[in-house]
């Protein structure tokens, strides 16, 4: 038995073609939201890739003052630097109190000081540049100078006065030569001296004071 179809072709094709209409409004509105929600993620992105780039410009304007001031006070800490050395150089390398100290200590009752001369000497290796190079602590030191002293010194003490006997005078030689104090004793001279009637022994040593470490060939 032979099926009769009463539906027209023209209402199937249209079918068919509402069908492909809906497929196609339903594909369109899938598109457009995910464009929407690329949208919205891009926006948020730029957001906060312009606010980074604000963040990273503010703190390159407040960088900038900061870095002014650190090499300001980066100058400023090597001119202090600087400024030390030179007081290094020039403060004296013995406290002098303590080396009267020393010598009251040492000089015998028979023994008058006239003179102490406390100077720092350059350890050169030529005698003559060491002479060159002498810095007296006293105001008797050379004004015409604005060398500063060596790094290397050692301070020489000369003492000049009168002692009763001449046995005195190598007492205290003996006493200055065992001392801790003092190193390379160094007579200067000694001499019969008449002062009211009464003949003393005129003297003059010299010595360095034990506070530095002196290497073969160096201030000899």
């Amino acid at each position: 038995m032979k099926e009769i179809d009463f539906i027209p072709e023209w209402y199937r094709t249209g079918q068919k073609r509402m069908v492909s209409y809906h497929r196609q409004y339903v594909l369109i509105a899938f598109l457009f939201v995910a464009l929407l929600s690329w949208s919205h993620f891009a926006g948020a992105f730029v957001s906060r890739a312009q606010a980074r780039v604000e963040a990273t410009e503010s703190l390159l304007k407040i960088e900038e003052p900061l870095l002014q001031a650190y090499n300001r006070t980066k100058a400023g800490v090597a001119d202090l630097q600087s400024n030390v050395r030179v007081i290094e150089r020039v403060r004296p390398r013995v406290d002098v109190s303590h080396v009267i100290a020393e010598l009251s200590h040492l000089v015998s009752d028979q023994i008058v000081l006239s003179r102490i001369d406390v100077r720092s000497e350059a350890l050169k290796s030529s005698p003559a540049a060491a002479r060159k190079h002498v810095v007296t602590i006293a105001s008797q030191g050379d004004r015409g100078s604005s060398v500063l002293p060596e790094e290397s010194i050692r301070s020489k003490v000369v003492i000049v006065g009168i002692a009763a006997e001449a046995s005195d005078v190598a007492s205290l030689i003996s006493k200055l030569e065992e001392s801790p104090w003092f190193c390379r004793v160094i007579p200067g001279y000694s001499r019969s001296k008449k002062i009211k009637d009464v003949v003393v022994t005129e003297f003059e040593i010299g010595c360095y004071v034990a506070n530095y470490v002196q290497y073969p060939g160096v201030g000899q």
